[in-house]
């Protein structure tokens, strides 16, 4: 019961500080929202039910890295003898937190772009099916698009020998900062458009139009679509056309079995052809 309490103050707060920057600065006027029922009951189940799932999945992982490491986990312990003698442990621990940060978003590109690649798009796109999008819409993720992107985060930064600690202050900057990237305004940062992602770029990443497919899969930092050749945000235009071509369920239960229905012959929004 507490939790739900939490979770509907953080909805009252963090959604009234949006609603009012979107009305602000709208990029778009506004529309008549579609998805808004499903995308309240994500804000709900999404931490209560998928970070559960998640969480067991890190467990799970952890285990079986134990085991082929030859190590032994316990609860004083910690994951301490996971990563006791990675070099990345004798650099002072701000040093530590800058390098995890640009890790884990170099690492959350290459997930990105594969979860935009054959049987993953299918867990993927019920991210992409919000028609409108805001910040809202940004808690709508399948729970195994944030099993299979978690667990892949957390093991590949252990194997680097990083202090999980850390993560307990890089998750919630990603998190949050994901509200902002899908909130309905035009900010591109200016001269920082070439640094960091901005709203106007990660809209760019969910609109249906043609010529914004398969772009801007960075999280935080654009170099890695400057680096690779996905990087798309022309002057003085803004997305208008979001969602998929996919058939994708409208409500909650439905999304949930999508990925498991006989897989659709319907091509994804995201890509060309």
């Amino acid at each position: 019961m507490a939790e739900l309490v939490r979770l509907l103050l953080m909805l009252v707060v963090v959604g009234g500080v949006m609603m009012a920057i979107e009305r602000r600065w709208p990029a778009l006027p506004k529309r008549p929202r579609e998805g808004t029922r499903t995308d309240l009951t994500y804000w709900f189940f999404t931490p209560l039910v998928t970070r559960a799932i998640t969480k067991v999945g890190l467990v799970c992982a952890l285990i079986i890295l134990a085991l082929i490491a030859g190590v032994e986990l316990t609860p004083d312990s910690g994951i301490e003898p996971l990563i006791a003698d990675a070099w990345v442990q004798t650099l002072p621990t701000w040093v530590q937190g800058i390098l995890l940060v640009v890790t884990l978003d170099f690492f959350g590109y290459w997930i990105h772009r594969w979860f935009h690649r054959g049987r993953p798009w299918e867990i993927h796109a019920i991210h992409h099916s919000s028609t409108t999008l805001d910040w809202l819409s940004s808690i709508r993720i399948h729970p195994l698009n944030d099993l299979i992107g978690g667990v892949a985060r957390v093991v590949l930064v252990l194997l680097l020998g990083f202090d999980p600690l850390l993560l307990a202050f890089a998750v919630p900057l990603f998190a949050f900062y994901g509200l902002l990237l899908h909130a309905n305004v035009p900010w591109d940062f200016g001269p920082l458009r070439w640094v960091l992602v901005s709203p106007k770029f990660h809209r760019w990443h969910h609109t249906s139009e043609r010529d914004g497919l398969d772009r801007n899969f960075s999280n935080l930092f654009v170099v890695w679509d400057l680096m690779f050749g996905t990087y798309y945000m022309p002057e003085g235009r803004q997305p208008e056309v979001f969602g998929t071509t996919d058939p994708i369920p409208k409500g909650l239960w439905g999304q949930l079995r999508y990925p498991f229905r006989r897989k659709s012959k319907a091509l994804p929004a995201n890509k060309p052809g």
